[in-house]
């Protein structure tokens, strides 16, 4: 009954799908060497499974698959990850031929470089990137190329003088604002005056123009042009 509920296991060399996976590792761990089709065969079909079929169907998956990226001369295939980036030197590089500042996340870069936060670290503090890290963990999440030409240590004279500049108080700072009209940003917001509502306009009617002029003779009054006497 057992057999039942157990979870069924892909063993390389039972589909040509499984091979693509154990390949792609294979592939992944050799980054950026490549790797000839015979050897790929041989670390991952077995010798019991290498029939003509297996191994065309082996090839075809392999060849369409996009993480691989396949060399028809030397019949060689080699991992192809979102960022050809597998050293220090190769991720400035790729950091300073960028048209735009744009950083790149770290996450994609440990998907051929295991050990990327090492690297990370010591270009940080050589001052040839600038790092955002995680709150949670401080892990490097994003990173962008620096320049190190930038970090000028200062005269420690400049310093002392620089620390000894008095500054003003809270309410010496306060007090000058309001001197000035202006309010800090700490103050809370008086109401408005009261603006007195606006006087509502009558509005004048306009004389309506008579357009029936043909019967305005009918309105008027001819009383005295009225005969005398009757």
């Amino acid at each position: 009954m057992s057999s039942l509920y157990s979870m069924p296991t892909s063993v390389a060399g039972s589909d040509a799908r499984t091979n693509v996976i154990y390949a792609l590792g294979r592939l992944k761990e050799k980054f950026p060497e490549r790797i000839s089709w015979n050897e790929l065969v041989a670390y991952v079909l077995p010798i019991h499974r290498r029939t003509e079929e297996q191994i065309t169907y082996f090839r075809t998956f392999l060849s369409k698959n996009p993480k691989v990226d396949y060399d028809e001369e030397t019949d060689t295939y080699r991992y192809r990850p979102e960022h050809n980036i597998a050293s220090a030197d190769d991720l400035l590089r790729h950091l300073q031929n960028q048209e735009s500042a744009m950083g790149i996340n770290v996450r994609e870069l440990k998907d051929t470089w295991p050990d990327v936060e090492y690297a990370i670290d010591k270009l940080e503090a050589q001052h040839k990137l600038l790092v955002v890290r995680n709150k949670k963990d401080n892990h490097p999440r994003t990173v962008w190329v620096d320049d190190p030409t930038l970090n000028v240590s200062l005269d420690p004279e400049f310093k002392d003088i620089w620390s000894q500049i008095p500054l003003p108080s809270v309410e010496d700072t306060i007090r000058e604002l309001r001197r000035m009209n202006h309010k800090s940003t700490g103050e809370p917001a008086q109401l408005d005056a009261v603006t007195k509502p606006k006087e509502k306009k009558k509005k004048t009617r306009r004389g309506q123009k008579v357009t029936n002029t043909h019967m305005q003779g009918l309105f008027r009054d001819y009383s005295e042009k009225r005969p005398q006497g009757r």
